[in-house]
């Protein structure tokens, strides 16, 4: 499978705008037949706090008209009102031109207030992805705790010839038990789509490696470029294998990066070498992990 980080700069709390230079990345990247392309966080407007001014409903349908054009799997980072709050979402559209799993940022970010703008997320996502023809489908997959505590990375045919997923957002690359989770479900590629800034990039990309090596998986990580009030952002979006080797990078400007995975090795390292299937899960505790 060819994975895909496209890193740009957002125009400040502008959709209409930000959309536009999606379109064009998306137009210089090249064949994207069923590959997996993420964006970055809030890839719609910057990290902004005002999210009523941002959130017009549009983004999902706007997902799903790129991805549908390119016959590709795209992660679409953008702010979403729900109920009488928001939500800081990503959402995976399919070739098909439709929304097959959702996810909203788990862990707000509280040293910019986040959390008071925001409603916080209280799952996990693991889609998997079907890569088998030019009618390519995802079904997301669903598991209540007790099968959960069963569950095993490795555990049938159907999972080894397939891609799972589990998004990401940010902050929540510093919470290493949200991606075990994820893990245990049977993710075995996780995309991070993030508004990283730029003092804290040597801190991303060792979590992020970390978080390649521990989970035994690959990780595709998206972060954007430019600037906006008081932050300045680096990019340096990267490809990382699932034994920690660094496959693609960017460096800070606008730039499309790609490199591809081969998640038969993903399955035949966590065979050889059983990190997840000797872990302990009765000292991780539970979480749930959504259908979207």
């Amino acid at each position: 499978m060819k994975c895909v980080a496209i890193q740009f700069d957002p125009v400040w709390e502008n959709p209409t705008e930000s959309r536009g230079r999606i379109v064009d990345m998306l137009a210089r990247a090249g064949d994207l037949s069923n590959a997996l392309v993420v964006l970055p966080e809030m890839a719609e407007s910057g990290f902004t706090n005002n999210p009523a001014r941002v959130a017009d409903g549009k983004s999902e349908l706007f997902a799903c008209a790129q991805s549908k054009k390119y016959g590709c799997y795209l992660q679409h980072g953008f702010a979403q009102a729900c109920g009488d709050s928001f939500v800081n979402m990503v959402a995976i559209a399919c070739p098909q031109g439709t929304v097959i799993a959702r996810y909203s940022k788990t862990h707000l970010f509280s040293p910019t207030n986040e959390h008071a703008h925001y409603q916080a997320g209280d799952s996990v996502t693991v889609a998997k992805l079907s890569f088998d023809s030019a009618a390519a489908h995802a079904a997301p997959i669903q598991k209540s705790k007790d099968e959960m505590a069963k569950a095993h990375p490795t555990r049938s045919k159907e999972i080894n010839s397939n891609i799972s997923v589990a998004p990401m957002i940010c902050y929540d690359l510093r919470f290493p038990e949200l991606w075990r989770h994820a893990a245990l479900a049977g993710a075995n590629v996780f995309t991070l789509s993030a508004c990283w800034p730029a003092p804290r990039a040597d801190h991303r990309r060792a979590l992020c490696v970390a978080r390649a090596i521990e989970n035994q998986a690959v990780v595709v990580a998206c972060n954007r470029v430019g600037s906006e009030p008081n932050v300045n952002y680096a990019g340096e979006s990267f490809i990382i294998s699932h034994t920690g080797e660094i496959l693609a990078q960017a460096g800070g400007e606008s730039e499309i990066i790609s490199a591809t995975i081969d998640t038969t090795q993903v399955h035949a390292w966590r065979a050889k070498f059983p990190a997840l299937r000797d872990m302990r899960r009765e000292l991780l505790g539970h979480c749930t992990i959504k259908d979207c």
